[in-house]
């Protein structure tokens, strides 16, 4: 008969559920309150286990006439106790994300996260982006935690051909054979790429399925052990001591293997124990028992909830992460009753063929999936966020021109030596090229660039590898020995084509900044500020090699730097936030800051043939006191990047600084000022 199942013992799963609260109240008060509990994100781990076992054991004993039917049957219980509440939260938090989370850097990964999530994949995104999963991109995206359904539901496309070998063979022992000689070597893989490529021991199936197996394993070979773990005292403390070494181990060790060893065996243990209905009642007792079944409701709805507030109010007191806690258990208690409850049991669902409900809920999905799309692309029409003005806050490439120009310009962006390298090319006979070897501040220049291309008819050549920063003086190429490569195409690239009349603009973040986009350490430190004797006389080398061709050379003096990033301190919902230290700075601190880098630029300028040093200072900072958003106006993203109304401020001068190189070179004539 299809879908019939033969009785066994359900008395322990109540206990089951109270495991699973231990999970659920681990992850949440590890993001919570990491101090407390530094290993709580091994409760990931216990989910694992236990969904190995549940899953396993809700199918066990059945019997089908074909795979086809027990797929159906399979995915249609999987669809209904996954996906309704996983949808659901993922188009509330993608709401609230486009009303509260500004554009930037740190926020950039969650609409790729969030797309690939409603279908499974967002742990594999997450593996191949440059993020860690404690990295601030990883922190500050509310969907982050999706990985790990990810994980599992990528695991359910493994699962019923494994068990369906075993239904149709009758042969147990070669589904535990084929279970064991699986988990053996996704352990093998996690042991080595928690070394060699930790992100992707971290997020992938293939380096957390012995998780999952090891799940498996208990159920199908539970009526072996079960009467000896019934006799085994020690099963609970020992399982209690693996799971509380667990989570007392702190993040930045080699994870999954082997720090996720402990949580594993300790659940593995926990298990034995309460199949064989010798585990301690506080695991069973309805309270724990109630947790553990809104469980999977928690875990989805407490980790939004907490970033959300990171991007606002901030998560620095008490009262925060108390209101973070019961906004992450009601949310999770409306969810379990009004979705996921309800939905599993409702009578068209069970009473319908399974087939037709895995086609339906598929529907379902790529409608939801259609409407997460639509609320991305109307982030800037619906947010509450000032940084809705994308024309005065972004400076991005394609950034429209405040009138009609000379020259119709093609922007288009290529690989180079694992960096990129952006051109615009104006539609008239070029004039001449500016090439910008540069880092994040040169894309920041990215508006000016276009405007210089359409109004000059310049040629523009932009080079960046993120980590490669060019020309930092205050440490030296050779430094950051990876990026040797990309030093080299640059230069390559900027000798074989520079012609005289060409200049090379050199923009960067030649002082270390005061604030990131997120709470920690900056890099700032006045000691740090001094320039590199070596560094100065590489760059002495970079120069005149920059110059060779007869090109002319702009080097942008230090811009002002600012204690608080701009876009995440201009709204009234996040000026709380404790990463809000201000948004001016006094002009006298900006140039005593600068003071060594200053006089190393100016000694370069005076020495390197060509070379002109731009300082945007006084139009950046014209008073006393420098303002990233003067009047509401913002001239700065962050704490050093140019906004686009800051690239409107400076452009005046700046083309004429880059004209007056072009000029000199076409005249080549020795004797033109070196210096403003």
């Amino acid at each position: 008969m299809t879908g019939t199942r033969s009785t066994s013992s359900t008395r322990y799963l109540p206990a089951i559920d109270g495991l699973r609260a231990v999970a659920a109240l681990s992850v949440m008060l590890f993001h919570i309150w990491p101090r407390l509990l530094p290993g709580g994100y091994t409760g990931v781990d216990i989910f694992f286990v236990i969904s190995g076992f549940v899953v396993t054991r809700s199918l066990a004993g059945r019997e089908f006439a074909s795979l086809g039917q027990f797929a159906a049957f399979f995915y249609a219980r999987r669809l209904l106790r996954i996906m309704p509440a996983l949808v659901a939260m993922l188009l509330v938090t993608l709401l609230a994300a486009q009303l509260f989370i500004p554009d930037a850097w740190l926020s950039n990964s969650l609409a790729q996260v969030a797309r690939f999530a409603f279908f499974g994949l967002s742990n594999i995104v997450l593996a191949t982006d440059t993020d860690s999963y404690f990295g601030p991109q990883a922190t500050h995206n509310p969907v982050t935690h999706t990985w790990s359904l990810g994980v599992e539901e990528q695991f359910y496309l493994i699962f019923p051909l494994i068990l369906w070998w075993h239904m149709r063979s009758h042969s147990r022992a070669r589904a535990v054979r084929s279970v064991a000689w699986l988990s053996a070597t996704s352990l093998i893989l996690c042991a080595v790429l928690s070394f060699a490529a930790p992100k992707f021991a971290f997020y992938l199936i293939v380096t957390r399925f012995w998780e999952l197996g090891l799940g498996m394993l208990l159920c199908l070979t539970q009526d072996r052990w079960r009467g000896w773990a019934a006799q085994q005292r020690w099963l609970v403390p020992a399982g209690l001591l693996l799971i509380a070494t667990g989570f007392a181990t702190p993040e930045g060790l080699p994870f999954p293997f082997p720090f996720a060893l402990p949580a594993v065996l300790g659940t593995g243990v926990l298990i034995m124990a309460v199949a064989a209905e010798t585990s301690p009642r506080l695991l069973s007792n309805p309270p724990m028992a109630g947790i553990g079944r809104v469980s999977y409701s928690l875990y989805l709805w407490h980790w939004p909830v907490i970033v959300l507030l990171r991007w606002t109010t901030g998560l620095h007191t008490l009262p925060l992460q108390l209101l973070a806690l019961a906004l992450g258990v009601t949310l999770a208690v409306a969810s379990y009753l009004l979705i996921e409850k309800p939905l599993r049991r409702h009578p068209r669902f069970t009473a319908q063929p399974p087939a037709r409900t895995v086609g339906q809920a598929a529907i379902a999905v790529i409608l939801c999936t259609l409407a997460g799309h639509g609320l991305i692309a109307a982030h800037d029409r619906i947010t509450l966020s000032v940084t809705g003005d994308r024309h005065a806050w972004y400076a991005e490439p394609e950034r429209a021109l405040p009138a009609p120009a000379r020259c119709a310009v093609r922007y288009a962006k290529q690989r180079l030596e694992r960096g990129e390298l952006s051109s615009w090319t104006p539609g008239c006979p070029p004039a001449f090229t500016i090439f910008v070897p540069a880092d994040s501040h040169g894309l920041a220049y990215a508006p000016n660039l276009h405007r210089l291309a359409a109004e000059t008819g310049a040629q523009v050549r932009l080079y960046f590898r993120a980590g490669c920063p060019y020309f930092k003086l205050i440490e030296t190429h050779a430094s950051r020995p990876r990026c040797a490569g990309w030093y080299q195409a640059v230069a390559e690239d900027i000798a074989g084509r520079s012609r005289p009349g060409d200049v090379v603009f050199l923009p960067g973040l030649r002082l270390k900044r005061i604030a990131n986009q997120f709470p920690g350490d900056p890099d700032a430190g006045a000691d740090l500020d001094r320039v590199v004797p070596a560094a100065l006389a590489e760059a002495t080398t970079i120069l005149a090699r920059l110059g060779a061709g007869g090109a002319g050379i702009v080097l942008e003096a230090p811009k002002p730097l600012f204690p608080s990033p701009v876009f995440r301190c201009a709204d009234s919902f996040n000026r709380a936030n404790p990463i809000c230290r201000g948004l001016t700075t006094s002009r006298a601190q900006v140039i005593e800051r600068r003071r060594h880098v200053m006089a190393a630029m100016q000694s370069l300028a005076a020495s390197v043939p060509r070379t002109l040093l731009w300082d945007p200072l006084p139009l950046l900072c014209p008073g006393a006191t420098c303002e990233a958003l003067p009047g509401g106006h913002p001239l700065f993203l962050d704490g050093d990047h140019l906004s686009g109304l800051g690239n409107d401020r400076v452009y005046p001068d700046l083309k004429r600084a880059i004209l007056s190189r072009a000029a000199w070179g076409r005249s080549a004539s020795p004797q033109a000022a070196r210096t403003r």
